[in-house]
């Protein structure tokens, strides 16, 4: 199956603009939907990354001050694992 470049590019630009603006819900559910539809569908991680360096990285909130990068890596690693479960 012929995945679209362009679709993955837009979707890509959209994460994007959702991170900018810090509409963390929108950020999730495409990660996740991405992830399932692409394979290493890493953008979801740089995601995570840039939205705790922008809003999360604050001196004095230890570990939830990297809220962001934690749970895109998690629903990463959950997914990837389930993706491998439910295509045999």
């Amino acid at each position: 199956m012929q995945k679209s470049k362009l679709l993955r590019i837009l979707t890509g630009i959209v994460l994007f603009w959702a991170v900018i603006n810090g509409w963390w819900p929108i950020i999730i559910i495409m990660g996740i939907v991405a992830a399932w539809y692409w394979p290493y569908y890493v953008e979801g991680i740089i995601a995570g990354v840039a939205y705790d360096a922008l809003f999360g990285m604050v001196p004095g909130l230890g570990y939830r001050g990297y809220i962001g990068t934690i749970i895109s890596i998690v629903l990463y690693t959950i997914i990837l694992l389930s993706k491998k479960v439910v295509r045999r």
